[in-house]
């Protein structure tokens, strides 16, 4: 299991809830941001992390997917099963990528 692309993923997912381009944070590459995320071993982004991967478990997803694409009706899943608190990590994730990238 390929934590850079869960967190890679995970971003994807996040900037599809933004209601417009303009409400999507500027120069974000998710690619990037993933494996920014993991090598950075922020406390804030590992709990992120978890709670994704405890989401995706608790949805009845398929473990070896996660690290994988995530199709339309994986993410409608992860919403519906998520809710608020999904979102909250993964804006974690979002500010995360700020965080570790003021690290020397």
């Amino acid at each position: 299991m390929n934590h850079a692309r869960i967190a890679t993923e995970a971003l994807r997912f996040r900037l599809g809830t933004f209601s417009a381009s303009t409400d999507s944070p500027p120069g974000l590459d998710p690619d990037e941001a993933g494996a920014l995320l993991v090598s950075c071993c922020d406390p804030g982004v590992d709990h992120a992390l978890r709670l994704v991967g405890e989401t995706w478990t608790r949805a009845g997803l398929a473990p070896d997917q996660i690290d994988h694409p995530w199709s339309a009706g994986e993410m409608a899943r992860l919403r519906s099963v998520g809710g608020t608190r999904l979102l909250d990590a993964l804006d974690e994730l979002v500010t995360g990528v700020s965080r570790c990238r003021v690290r020397p």
